[in-house]
């Protein structure tokens, strides 16, 4: 039986975390009402405490697990977290958010981890919410369209698992077919944005930027310093900063903004595989 739902998540920008914890909780609490036994729910933030050591979840819990599209991919830095995290007999949701571009082969990517990792995919989905780097480009994402859609996501998920945790004997249990999500196993190596924040006369050299970096690019000893090669945009030490002294700036990111408000002004909505 179905005891815990865990969310794991990497949101930099902190919209990831806001729809992964809505689906976590959701789910849970329509599970409890499902169990004889309590089901208790958990986030863990894969920025903060990022997965350094193989990771084993049993057949009692359920993962929904949360990542942002970075140029139709997931972060290579949490493919490779993904790769330590292991299911035993477990369901997992998994979703993806991406700011009304285009999600690409990052849901795919996602889902096809997940599955190497022997964990069940119950459901995925792709939503949309405000762009990290140009926050004009849907701001106001999620909206009280996608809130509904991120609601019904969840119950026609916790509706689905009643089908695959409503029995201990394993051999009644129904099997999960495949699904049949967009995109294709992505081969080429992520590409990066040329774009990356930069610190003003506002900071103070407190290191936050730098402790927080996920991919360790930012001088401890000078923050101004960013090293181009490792940084992957996404946007963890402007949101962390407490003099609001990092941005991304320049005539490149300036042209590129005007371009892409024009190009992706058409709604997108939620998208989901189940």
């Amino acid at each position: 039986m179905i005891r815990n739902v865990i969310g794991m998540f990497f949101s930099p920008s902190g919209e990831t975390a806001k729809i992964t914890k809505k689906i976590t909780t959701e789910l849970s609490e329509r599970l409890d009402e499902l169990c004889v036994d309590p089901v208790e729910h958990s986030f863990t933030d894969l920025l903060v405490d990022p997965v350094k050591e193989d990771l084993h979840f049993d057949d009692e819990s359920i993962v929904v697990i949360g990542m942002p599209v970075y140029s139709g991919r997931i972060p290579e830095v949490c493919s490779n977290m993904l790769k330590k995290i292991h299911g035993s007999d477990t369901l997992a949701i998994v979703i993806v958010t991406y700011g009304n571009n285009t999600y690409g082969d990052a849901l795919r990517e996602l889902y096809s981890i997940a599955c190497d990792q022997e964990f069940g995919v119950v459901s995925a989905g792709a939503f949309v919410a405000k762009n990290p780097m140009f926050t004009t480009i849907a701001g106001d994402r999620p909206d009280a369209f996608d809130l509904q859609q991120i609601i019904e996501f969840s119950k026609v998920s916790a509706n689905k698992i009643r089908r695959f945790c409503g029995t201990e004997i394993k051999g009644m249990k129904a099997m999960l077919a495949p699904l049949n999500v967009k995109g294709d196993v992505p081969t080429r190596k992520p590409s990066r944005y040329p774009v990356h924040p930069v610190a003003n006369s506002f900071c103070i050299n407190c290191g936050k930027c730098s402790a927080i970096c996920p991919v360790g690019a930012i001088d401890p000893s000078n923050p101004r310093k960013v090293d181009g090669k490792k940084c992957i945009s996404c946007s963890a030490c402007i949101n962390v900063c407490p003099q609001e002294a990092r941005s991304y700036g320049g005539p490149l990111y300036a042209a590129s903004r005007v371009a892409l408000e024009r190009l992706y002004n058409k709604r997108k909505d939620p998208e989901w595989f189940i």
